[in-house]
């Protein structure tokens, strides 16, 4: 059995309090557990998917690679 903490122990005996963080324009939402952080996604069809951390740094470097597209590709008007 793995060991929790105490910031987690809520979370282990009465499973997690999630909160709407982040509502993604796909119809999908970012839940986030109010003791532990836990970040969790739903999908289309209202599944959780955690999030891992390779995850979370694939997306963060797919965000800034897309907003740094924007940046470029803006007309430019004299």
């Amino acid at each position: 059995m793995k060991s929790t903490t105490s910031k987690a122990l809520p979370c282990a005996v009465f499973g997690h309090n999630y909160v709407k963080s982040k509502t993604n324009s796909d119809q999908t939402a970012e839940l986030t557990c109010s003791h532990c952080n836990a970040v969790v996604k739903t999908d289309a069809s209202g599944n959780f998917e955690e999030l891992s951390v390779s995850n979370k740094h694939i997306q963060t470097t797919l965000r800034q690679l897309f907003h740094l597209k924007l940046q470029i590709t803006k007309p430019r008007f004299s």
